[in-house]
């Protein structure tokens, strides 16, 4: 057979695979290898291959060739008893005539069998293509990795998941290599820049190349002609050019060359590298003095060519300073909102620093002050965005500070007050009426992501313009409000018309990501309990942000992703997208949505069992800042965590107080969610208060938590049944496992042994979806009847070592009630001491 591929992509380990697995297997191996150094001396690479040497001369002392193939044959059949050797044949390529006649010789004799590698780009020997057409050969093509195979390889070779923005950067950057990943993966290693955080990794800092990375590209391009290797440089500094510059400098057959030897691609009459890494190593190789040399020419080019008002400014503004120079301050700055409108802001940043203080005006002052916030240096934004406002500016520009300021207070800075106080004094000098609409939706979001949703809805019910840009930021703010509030539907049309209206407004500046709608669908969907949509709609959504390289869309989408996850009752998979928001939160500064995420991190470690984890990420969170979005949700964390330490007092109060607090603010579908938990965890009737919310939210997940409340209400066998189907439909499969628990439960003490099992086996195959979620609700063990609530704490706590007292102290009961209760969970499970129960219960005692 012959492996062909690109380099990089395993044809050598491939090969050399095979010839293990056939050494395993008892098969005798040889190996040959081409070279240019072998390619020199006729049958060099196959020495090992000639047993006796270089056979008989011939009448004018040259070798006979026909003489020694055949003796050759003889004797690798004597030595190895007739069996064929398993050959590899690297580099075919590389092989030289009387080397490849002797190969293709003995394979047309069975005397080998051959394994060849060919490199992509490189011409095929006869004797590989002779072979083919016979049918002797068999061909296999391996190519680049995929996506999905890059991220299974990162997991499996760093022994856990990568964060999307980090698997991204290496998919971008090798598309698929799998040799430069592993280089890049190694350097990344070693400079640091690759770190672990909660058990996910991210990357930190630029990727760096290997000394062998380096050495293997190099070889790739190194032998390339001074008029290729010109070409090769120039794209590496300057990609793309157009082809009809690229064929004034260089002839045809060069380019021609290029493309076919894979290092170019041509596409819509464009020049590009055919592989991003080629660039990062001709730039890392080039000397100071031709990099500026170059970029001053294609800046002059491009200046001359193209108009200011296009997109050119902002190439030419960034190839000025990457030469040394000093652009002029108006094309810095115009360069640096060019680089906003596509979302770079660590050029733009670079940008506009290269202003000078003394010239930088308003817009200059907004440009770097969004930057720094976009890029964690909160209190750097505050200081900048504050000189701006005391220069001169229009209405618009000096909204815009405001706005940008105020959210800065509030995201970065975790100051909601400071914010407000920022968008009140902006209300004292702003009048325009579609500007004063803006300055609302301003405050709104501040109200709305500081904790008070029913506070925020009402600001925006006193809008009344109608201005495209106005429309766009309420829905920014509207879609989460009304989600929370129990309107998902309407939340779901304002995110996707938002969405629309966004991509209508064009370029702006002072406003949200547009896939800042996708998160707030992605909110919206969940809210209501379609589940399946609102994760496959983040998927994508973190795709396209992680490649944009977005630092809190990636961590909302990652967030979002974490809760969907945890409604499913997928808790591992929760834990995994709470631990990646957490660090991308961490390492990009943004305090209050990583509080949110540890928040999530430790009600997933909780609902695993894991109550020291969950502990020690809570002990985490009391350095960080308070912060009001979702704040009742994120006591979820507390509480859980309360139940997985076997405290279902304290659980049940922090419960209730969250529950308190969500009301008091409209966070609806939260409170419902609250509320069901203490069904859930704590066994006590909320079933009132949630059919209350199911009237007064259009959400099916608010439906579903109601209706089972009821159920285990009244221990009606049938609705219990029923809630099972409800949230298996909604893809809640925790939910449905623990309402089938309830079911099975029901109808044991209703005496039907046969739909008791039924529902035991339900409940057991939706738990096995769960990936290991521990809740109490699933605790049934090997009863032969059903323990109740209070039966099941004893039990458990017995069954850690804790004393009958202790017990009693820690759920506030009589010693004798314990004892009591004790007795009847041995009765029911068949046990006579605490060591049987801690067998039992899978516990240590």
């Amino acid at each position: 057979m012959v492996i062909s591929g690109r380099a990089g992509v395993g044809k050598t380990r491939l090969a050399d695979e095979c010839l293990e697995w056939a050494s395993a297997g008892g098969h005798p191996t040889e190996r040959v290898a081409g070279s240019l150094a072998t390619a020199m001396l006729p049958l060099g690479a196959v020495a090992g291959l000639l047993a006796g040497g270089f056979g008989r001369l011939g009448p004018h002392g040259d070798i006979d060739p026909a003489a020694l193939f055949d003796e050759t044959r003889r004797a690798l059949r004597d030595r190895h008893e007739g069996r064929r050797v398993v050959t590899v044949a690297d580099d075919v390529s590389q092989l030289d005539a009387a080397s490849l006649t002797l190969i293709q010789h003995l394979a047309a004799q069975g005397t080998v069998f051959l394994v060849a590698t060919v490199r992509t780009g490189e011409s095929v020997p006869d004797l590989v293509t002779d072979m083919l057409r016979g049918g002797g050969l068999e061909r296999i093509d391996l190519a680049d990795l995929s996506r999905a195979q890059l991220e299974t390889l990162l997991h499996l070779a760093l022994g856990g998941p990568t964060g999307a923005s980090a698997a991204r950067q290496f998919w971008d950057i090798t598309a698929g290599n799998p040799l430069y990943v592993r280089e890049l993966v190694l350097g990344a290693l070693e400079s640091g820049a690759l770190v672990e955080r909660s058990g996910v990794w991210q990357l930190e800092g630029r990727l760096s190349s290997t000394d062998r990375l380096l050495d293997l590209v190099e070889q790739r391009i190194g032998g390339l002609s001074p008029a290729a290797r010109s070409v090769v440089e120039r794209l590496a500094l300057c990609q793309p050019l157009e082809l009809s510059y690229v064929e004034e400098l260089a002839p045809s057959d060069v380019l021609g060359s290029l493309e076919r030897a894979g290092l170019i691609t041509i596409s819509d009459a464009q020049v590009r590298l055919a592989h991003p890494l080629h660039g990062e190593v001709v730039r890392g190789a080039m000397p100071k003095l031709r990099v500026r040399k170059i970029l001053l020419e294609e800046a002059e080019r491009l200046e001359a060519a193209s108009p200011a008002s296009g997109p050119a400014p902002l190439q030419i503004a960034v190839w000025r300073l990457d030469a040394g120079g000093r652009p002029d301050p108006a094309m810095l700055v115009r360069g640096a909102q060019l680089a906003r409108y596509a979302h770079d802001f660590r050029v733009v940043r670079r940008l506009v620093e290269a202003v000078p203080l003394s010239e930088r005006d308003p817009v200059a002052a907004l440009l770097l002050g969004e930057a720094l916030y976009e890029l964690g240096e909160f209190q750097a934004s505050e200081e900048v965005l504050a000189a701006g406002q005391e220069l001169p500016a229009s209405e618009q520009v000096a909204l815009r500070l405001s706005v940008t300021r105020s959210k800065n207070a509030n995201w970065g800075l975790c100051r909601p007050q400071d914010a407000l106080a920022v968008n009140a004094r902006a209300k004292a000098v702003i009048k325009a009426p579609a500007l004063v609409d803006e300055l609302a939706a301003d405050e709104a979001a501040i109200l709305m992501f500081s904790g008070y949703p029913g506070q925020s809805l009402a600001v925006l019910d006193r809008i009344a313009g109608d201005d495209l840009r106005t429309r766009v930021v309420r829905a920014i703010v509207g879609a989460a409000a009304l989600a929370v509030t129990g309107r998902t539907a309407e939340a779901v049309s304002t995110a996707e018309v938002g969405y629309a209206e966004h991509a209508a407004l064009g370029d702006e500046l002072a406003i949200a990501h547009p896939a800042t709608h996708v998160v707030n669908q992605v909110f919206a969907l969940t809210e209501a309990g379609r589940l399946a949509e609102a994760e496959q709609l983040a998927r994508a959504g973190a795709d396209v942000v992680a490649s944009l390289r977005i630092p809190i869309a990636q961590i909302w989408f990652a967030a979002n992703l974490g809760r969907v996850a945890t409604l499913q009752g997928r808790m591992a998979t929760a834990r995994r997208y709470f631990a990646e928001a957490s660090g991308l939160a961490e390492a990009n500064h943004f305090a209050g949505p990583r509080r949110m995420a540890l928040s999530g991190l430790a009600l997933a470690h909780a609902m695993l069992g894991d109550a020291r984890a969950a502990a020690e990420v809570l002990r985490e969170r009391e350095a960080v800042p308070e912060f009001g979005f979702l704040g009742p949700e994120q006591q979820l964390a507390d509480a859980w965590t309360a139940v997985s330490s076997r405290q279902p007092v304290l659980a049940a109060e922090l419960l209730r107080d969250a529950a308190s607090q969500a009301a008091s603010t409209m966070h609806l579908v939260g409170e419902s969610w609250l509320l069901h938990d203490l069904v859930r965890a704590c066994r006590q009737d909320t079933s009132a208060r949630l059919s209350e919310l199911a009237a007064a939210c259009d959400s099916p997940l608010v439906a579903a938590r109601a209706r089972h409340a009821a159920a285990a209400r009244t221990g009606n066998a049938r609705e219990l049944a029923g809630a099972a189907d409800d949230f298996e439909a909604l893809g809640a499969m925790l939910l449905a496992a623990e309402a089938a628990v309830g079911a099975a439960e029901a109808w044991s003490r209703a005496g039907e042994r046969r739909a008791a099992s039924a529902a035991l086996r339900r409940s057991q195959a939706l738990a096995k979806v769960c990936e290991g979620a521990t809740t109490p609700a699933l605790f049934h063990a090997a009863a032969h009847e059903p323990l109740s609530g209070r039966e099941r704490d004893v039990a458990m706590l017995a069954a850690e070592g804790m004393s009958s007292k202790d017990i009693a102290d820690r759920l506030h009961l009589s010693v004798r009630t314990v004892d009591n209760h004790l007795q009847r969970a041995y009765s029911k499970l068949g046990v006579t001491s605490r060591a049987d129960l801690a067998r039992t219960l899978g516990t240590s005692s």
